[in-house]
């Protein structure tokens, strides 16, 4: 009788772990489809930022050039005036700032990380972790709505160990084509946050959700909304872009 329950025990053991590890690739799976759906060797976007508040609103435009490959972006404000020709480049992981008034370039320390973007909902740690979603975090599938690809699966992500993210969780709703839905940015002590994304329409050959907003989590009234306006897939990206006073 013993070896029986042992029996048991062990195929149970074996059957869970199994299933566990094939929904832990499948995340990653879908994860990496959202990623090669929304990004390329070489993206060229321009996107239209509003934000919001309960007594004002306040609208920018940026253009972005995302070399996956080499791992690195820049974008430049065209708008508004005070504003236009500020850069912040990303390169080998160091953030930084041009201010084209000044003609000078500034590293974004470890300290000014969590610092509003442009006076945004996002931080500039976002900017920092955009290719660490996937990598500094490990994902497990915790539900499944519907069949094909129209199915929406969730997707539970926690840090490893040693990664340096702001998120202790971050949950996601991806349809099983790779189009994301939303997600959910949990921290112990600090705000929470959404951002849905939503106006799926072909855009750059693609079909992709064309407008993101990022909500605080019990901050009635405000929200930033990055609507995208026109994109590239597939362009080549010269070296020069990324040179903080080349102006393309």
């Amino acid at each position: 009788m013993k070896l029986f329950f042992q029996a048991i025990w062990l195929l149970f053991f074996y059957t869970t772990g199994t299933m566990a590890g094939e929904s832990e690739q499948e995340a990653v799976d879908l994860l990496n489809k959202t990623e090669a759906l929304m990004r390329s060797t070489g993206t060229v976007a321009e996107y239209q930022v509003d934000i919001i508040r309960p007594d004002w609103q306040r609208s920018m435009a940026f253009r972005s050039h995302d070399d996956v490959d080499k791992n690195r972006f820049r974008m430049e404000i065209l708008s508004p005036r005070k504003t236009k020709g500020t850069i912040y480049l990303k390169v080998d992981n160091i953030l930084s700032m041009y201010l084209p008034k000044l003609r000078r370039q500034i590293n974004i320390s470890p300290a000014m990380m969590q610092d509003p973007w442009m006076g945004s909902d996002f931080n500039n740690q976002d900017l920092l972790e955009t290719d660490s979603l996937i990598n500094d975090y490990s994902h497990r599938i915790i539900r499944r709505d519907g069949s094909g690809d129209q199915a929406v699966i969730t997707i539970e992500s926690t840090p490893s160990p040693t990664a340096k993210v702001t998120w202790k969780q971050l949950i996601q709703r991806i349809r099983a084509d790779g189009i994301p839905l939303d997600m959910e940015y949990q921290c112990e002590n600090r705000a929470n946050r959404k951002m849905v994304f939503d106006r799926i329409q072909e855009m750059g050959g693609r079909l992709i959700p064309t407008r993101w907003t990022m909500t605080p989590m019990g901050d009635v009234g405000k929200r930033t909304v990055i609507t995208l306006k026109t994109i590239e897939f597939n362009t080549k990206l010269t070296d020069d872009l990324f040179i903080p006073d080349k102006r393309k």
